[in-house]
């Protein structure tokens, strides 16, 4: 059967096929304990990506979600503020049974440093990849690079000068690197430790001009 491939506008039926692909990334069901924890830690990464983008495609193979890209292009109209979504996901993680508070403090503690950690190699509202996943069965094949190319071809006609992107060390620098992004810092997330033990947060930074 011939291998059909189509980009598209992400639509709100597609967040299911998001939120399983950012589990299947970064394992959420196995670092994040118990199962409410997780639940809520895909919904931030995933949700709150949405929420935090002005840029949002989905990449399909015969009709299947395998990729997307959600990012935030500073020129584009400004998406919505997620007051409401932070307030949410708060009051659902004090809610979660079989969680100790000390626990659930940790998290909160993690996301804060996470935040004021970043901010000293760059701040937020610059055009950002917010989140970025392909199935590893499609990737290799150019469903990445080309989702990457709608983006930055966006960003360039809107006059961006520059796209930064934050990853880790054992993720995927590697790939931004072949694409021409530049290291520009790394920095300490607690953050990160949930997900990739050991592994260091870093920034990277594509020049569009």
């Amino acid at each position: 059967m011939a291998i059909k491939s189509n980009i598209r506008e992400y639509e709100n039926f597609d967040y299911e096929f998001c939120e399983g692909l950012v589990n299947d990334a970064w394992k959420f069901d196995e670092n994040f304990k118990p199962q409410g924890l997780s639940d809520i830690a895909k919904r931030i990464y995933t949700k709150g990506s949405v929420i935090g983008s002005n840029f949002r495609k989905v990449v399909e193979v015969n009709g299947k979600v395998v990729g997307f890209m959600f990012g935030l292009n500073e020129v584009s109209a400004k998406p919505k503020r997620g007051t409401l979504f932070e307030l949410s996901i708060l009051w659902q993680l004090l809610r979660i049974r079989k969680m100790a508070f000390t626990d659930k403090k940790k998290l909160i503690n993690a996301i804060n440093s996470h935040e004021i950690n970043r901010s000293k190699v760059v701040g937020r509202g610059k055009s950002e990849i917010v989140l970025f996943v392909v199935d590893p069965s499609y990737q290799k094949v150019g469903n990445g690079k080309r989702l990457l190319s709608k983006f930055i071809s966006q960003c360039k006609s809107s006059g961006v000068k520059s796209i930064i992107v934050e990853t880790n060390k054992l993720g995927a620098s590697s790939f931004y690197e072949g694409v021409g992004f530049k290291h520009i810092g790394n920095f300490d997330s607690p953050l990160h430790e949930y997900a990739t033990k050991g592994g260091q947060a870093c920034m990277y930074e594509y020049s569009c001009e």
